[in-house]
């Protein structure tokens, strides 16, 4: 049985921790960067096949981002690609792309923000997740 568990939702940033048969598999980043293609996004099958004006037409990218300590198999990679894909309002405006990070020492640190940040640090990502008082905890995730 596969379970998902956000650990992490903010404005622009959501955080899911995957599951199989009671196991960790996988941590899934969701970033909305709020910004157009990169030049380097574009390079990127399918969109190196794409027109410029159509590329060029989205303004807002998701990224979604799969760290995992391994390789995933075919199976779990499309499964998950699948699955959080369907997070993502696609529009003429909007768009995602969904990249997948090997980590291996994902699984030997302690699960808190410094945790989170370096995760975010090695897929690339500019947005840093501020210490906070954990009694705002709570407001947090009223959102």
């Amino acid at each position: 049985m596969v379970s998902f568990n956000r650990i992490i939702k903010l404005r622009d940033l959501e955080i899911f921790r995957v599951s199989k048969d009671g196991q960790i598999f996988s941590y899934v980043v969701i970033e909305d960067t709020r910004k157009p293609f990169t030049e380097e996004d574009k390079k990127l099958d399918p969109l190196c096949y794409m027109d410029e004006e159509d590329i060029n037409a989205i303004l807002n990218v998701f990224r979604i981002s799969l760290i995992n300590d391994e390789k995933l198999s075919e199976e779990n990679s499309y499964f998950l690609k699948s699955f959080f894909s369907d997070f993502v309002n696609n529009t003429n405006l909007t768009n995602f792309i969904i990249t997948e990070y090997i980590q291996e020492d994902l699984y030997d640190h302690e699960v808190d923000i410094k945790f989170f940040n370096k995760i975010l640090k090695d897929i690339g990502s500019s947005y840093i997740i501020e210490e906070f008082d954990e009694r705002n905890w709570i407001y947090l995730s009223q959102d």
